[in-house]
């Protein structure tokens, strides 16, 4: 053992008998761990799977409400729409091993392209715009099952028998603890656990959050997202396919590890998707593919409404607003022509058949703790910050806060110091990094949200430039792949 590994251990073991600790013991089981986990989820499994590799020598519980944990599902079946797009960030962070388990129940898509309704612009980002060496960049991301991702974690962690998996564990209270005083939870049962560091990894609507007295702000989107899976008459070509419908809520088409197969995430207002949710199949069905297999449209005239308006009578103010509208034309459709050419970018998605899933509807938010770290305890994923799926960020962005964590925990321990000492730095980090990152992605949501004719312009103007300036689409295609370094 290292000295840093005996100091730390020596003062955990100091921290454990101290006298101060005395008011947290009773007459009912009473365990201390260097990091206890709430949530077995995708995030406290990974953060689980992290500890166990980086830092062996710790005592760490994962504590799961769940009475079973979750166990792989059949190989031959239609894929689960409870999904993720996983960034190629996002797979390294989960490991090789995951990954490598993984990898047959993986999406992967090499592209993604994005175009709105009433706009001919059309954006595609290409895994060549996050390394121009295709050998070091093969995939821009991969859709994964929750219940295969969790299940391959908890797989890794039980196998390697270090980590205590305690299922059917449910929480009565926490003390968050400070700098002399360990942060404890207390069961359903009775027990207590005491930690050098709890992390709350359970969730949007985390029990643990609320127990610490952590506020958060944001709100709720007037929007509900509904998500299946769907069977196709042609596989999916390894792109994910999102449009921008004319209420402003996308409609993606991700692929699965099935070619036969793809997931549907369409994102709008609750009264819409209550009334297709409840729709046939057939008229579902053929609503869908009048959506995505709609192709780039002609951009609607503000200023010939303008002239019906205000300039009926004619006259050179006319001529000039007409002249002015066929400048733009010629603008809108330059850019959009010079995209695809002189090899066209712009695809087809290919036809959906039919309705292949139960449908699941979730309502979208965007919250985010005004703190991630109290006293001892810690935050991560959902429990910290949610966030709506048009940018596919949310796991994401929790795998992020997950990587951070176990950085943090290990400075302190190769340091030989408490495992909280460092917690201050994960959350300055973090909460500033994913403040950015909710910030354009709810401005993106209420920008693509507003039809007004103007804005439609200038966000046809905007993805054409995006699109035709090679250096300003690697740089958004990096960031969201690898998060925003700030």
């Amino acid at each position: 053992m290292s000295a840093a590994a005996l100091t730390s251990r020596l003062r955990r073991e100091w921290i454990k008998h101290a006298p101060s600790m005395s008011r947290y013991l009773t007459t009912t089981t009473d365990e201390f761990f260097d990091v206890a986990i709430v949530g077995g989820g995708a995030a406290g499994s990974c953060l689980a799977n992290l500890l166990r590799k980086n830092l062996p020598d710790l005592r760490v519980a994962l504590l799961e409400a769940r009475e079973n944990p979750p166990s792989q599902p059949p190989a031959e079946r239609v894929p689960n729409p409870r999904s993720y797009a996983l960034s190629p960030q996002s797979l390294k962070i989960l490991g090789e091993s995951v990954h490598s388990t993984l990898d047959d129940r993986l999406g992967y898509y090499d592209s993604m392209q994005v175009w709105q309704a009433n706009s001919p612009s059309t954006l595609t980002f290409t895994s060549r715009d996050l390394d121009a060496d295709p050998e070091k960049s093969t995939y821009l991301g991969a859709c994964c099952e929750d219940q295969a991702l969790v299940a391959t974690l908890w797989e890794e962690i039980q196998a390697a028998e270090v980590t205590e998996c305690l299922t059917d564990t449910r929480l009565k209270s926490v003390k968050c603890g400070d700098s002399t005083m360990l942060a404890s939870a207390q069961t359903e049962d009775g027990s207590i656990i005491r930690a050098s560091v709890l992390v709350g990894a359970d969730g949007g609507n985390s029990w643990v959050r609320k127990a610490a007295g952590i506020s958060r702000i944001g709100g709720e989107y007037e929007q509900h997202a509904l998500t299946f899976t769907v069977s196709l008459t042609d596989p999916i070509m390894r792109r994910a396919f999102q449009r921008y419908l004319v209420d402003g809520g996308p409609l993606a088409l991700l692929p699965t590890y099935s070619p036969k197969h793809a997931v549907v995430v369409w994102s709008t207002s609750p009264e819409t998707l209550s009334e297709w949710k409840g729709a046939c199949d057939e008229d579902l069905v053929h609503h869908l593919n009048s959506c995505l297999r709609e192709g780039p449209q002609r951009v609607p005239s503000f200023m010939e409404d303008n002239m019906n308006q205000s300039w009926s009578a004619g006259g050179i103010f006319s001529n000039i607003a007409y002249g002015a509208e066929r400048v733009l034309d010629a603008v809108h459709y330059g850019l959009a022509m010079a995209s695809q050419h002189p090899n066209p970018t712009f695809l087809v998605p290919p036809t959906i058949s039919g309705i292949a899933s139960p449908k699941f509807t979730f309502p979208l938010s965007c919250f985010q703790a005004t703190t991630y770290v109290k006293g001892r305890i810690a935050l991560v994923a959902d429990a910290a910050h949610t966030v709506h799926p048009m940018a596919g960020q949310g796991l994401n962005l929790g795998l992020a806060d997950v990587r951070a964590l176990v950085d943090s925990l290990e400075k302190a321990h190769s340091s030989g110091m408490d495992l909280s000492s460092f917690l201050h730095e994960y959350n300055s980090n973090r909460h500033r990094s994913v403040s950015v990152s909710l910030g354009g992605i709810h401005a993106l949501q209420r920008l693509f949200r507003n039809q007004d004719t103007l804005l439609t312009h200038a966000k046809t103007f905007g993805l054409n430039v995006v699109q035709n300036v090679g250096p300003l689409r690697r740089q958004l295609a990096v960031a969201a792949a690898h998060g925003i370094a700030i």
